[in-house]
């Protein structure tokens, strides 16, 4: 069969069946691939080659994510995490705009791990109490953990990232140096927007008296329960600190310093040999699911680059962009990058639409980097809002709110929020207009 053809009937049965929702992403990325090769004609040794390269392509990928959740989990074990929100939570005035601003720190420093399941089973809970008592509602209560997360969703260690560079190819700490603008943008943007979602929230009602807050108080002024000394907990959060900024300033490489960092976290916390055998079972658990998908998207890479099917569809796109529309493609794909996650998925446009993607803009002299950053941060704004996926769906229940009610308080936002991001991208060049 036509190599070309094949690629878009895969691709079209890809997305099919991720909408449909029965099928995890794994075997679908390994066995639809491989019957894909084989009705272009190709034997089991040629598949074999080419999901051997595409596994080679993922592999550094895989060690970066494993370390990196492990550090991390290790880190909220301990009870890190819980300390700084306790501290920061102490300052917390009896103002709405302020307790929406905690829920966006919590959601903050909780999605350091990079685990957006990890940050609504710490956000909501810690804050959906208090919010009740402000007589604030749930909506804006998710509206504040979706842009936060999805603002930290960018960093280097995060799956957003990982699955995006698998598929284009690509390093996840130059990604992250090169849209950390942006990112910094979205923050700045996501702690701004409490005035004015504050503003909604008092015309509905929305407030406590000093008595009431008073009460709150006492609650939040226990001490953060943590499992190991104050010593160890200090060393944790300054080589958390040490770590950020070396790999911020691109002195070490994610893949080295989270082995590094989780290699002497675990000791300097556990040191018995019996408990750190324990704990790399239980925090290695939380990572196998994301690494089997790393893995699974090694094969698709594979297969589709070996076989010309990326080339070939490639090929038949640009043939139908009109003339001087191909090099604008990335700042409108980055104006839609909202709701088109919103409603396809980021895994489906992170893995299937990117590479396509990938091979046309080449044609145009334009690089994956630019790619990524166009389709990153809208993407990453609205993993919480997409109608396909877990995580939105643990914090729709967390907090007792109904898809529709969160589509329709919190979408315009985060668009609007996604908009201005594009907008500044242009302004600096990062994806030129």
């Amino acid at each position: 069969m036509n190599v070309t053809l094949v690629g878009f009937l895969m691709i079209a049965i890809i997305v099919a069946i991720l909408l449909w929702g029965k099928v995890s992403i794994a075997p679908v990325f390994v066995i639809v691939p491989i019957i894909g090769a084989a009705l272009c004609g190709y034997d089991l040794n040629k598949i074999n080659t080419f999901m051997g390269d595409g596994l080679k392509s993922v592999l550094n990928t895989a060690a970066l994510f494993a370390f990196a959740v492990m550090y991390f989990s290790l880190l909220s074990d301990v009870g890190m995490f819980d300390v700084i929100v306790k501290k920061v939570m102490k300052y917390m005035g009896n103002k709405v705009e302020m307790v929406l601003l905690m829920a966006a720190f919590v959601a903050t420093i909780s999605h350091l791990d990079g685990s957006g399941a990890t940050t609504m089973l710490i956000t909501i809970p810690t804050m959906l109490p208090i919010f009740k008592k402000m007589k604030i509602r749930p909506e804006a209560l998710l509206l504040m953990a979706a842009l936060a997360s999805g603002s930290m969703n960018v960093t280097p260690w995060c799956s957003s990232v990982l699955r995006l560079t698998s598929a284009v190819g690509g390093d996840p700490q130059e990604l992250w140096m090169y849209i950390l603008p942006l990112q910094i943008i979205a923050l700045l943007l996501t702690y701004a927007s409490v005035i004015v979602v504050g503003r909604v929230e008092r015309k509905n009602g929305a407030g406590m008296s000093d008595e009431e807050f008073a009460e709150l108080k006492k609650t939040i002024d226990e001490p953060a329960k943590i499992s190991v000394s104050h010593g160890v907990l200090a060393f944790d959060m300054v080589m958390t600190v040490v770590l950020i900024v070396l790999l911020l300033t691109g002195i070490l490489k994610t893949n080295l310093g989270f082995m590094v960092a989780f290699s002497i976290a675990l000791v300097v916390n556990y040191p018995s040999v019996k408990m750190q055998s324990a704990k790399i079972r239980e925090y290695g658990g939380a990572a196998l699911n994301m690494i089997i998908i790393i893995f699974a998207i090694g094969v698709l890479v594979g297969i589709t680059s070996g076989t010309g099917m990326i080339a070939g569809m490639a090929n038949a796109f640009v043939s139908v962009i009109p003339e001087g529309m191909g090099e604008r493609l990335p700042i409108l794909l980055s104006f839609f990058s909202v709701p088109l996650s919103m409603i396809i998925g980021s895994d489906t446009v992170y893995l299937v639409l990117a590479p396509i993607l990938a091979t046309i803009l080449k044609t145009y002299g334009i690089s994956t980097l630019i790619l990524s950053a166009a389709l990153l941060m809208g993407s990453c704004l609205a993993a919480n809002l997409t109608l396909i996926g877990p995580t939105p769906y643990l914090a729709l229940g967390l907090a007792d709110v109904e898809m529709g009610a969160h589509l329709k308080y919190s979408f315009k936002y985060v668009w609007a929020i996604g908009i201005i991001v594009t907008v500044a991208a242009g302004v600096l060049n990062i994806i030129p207009f």
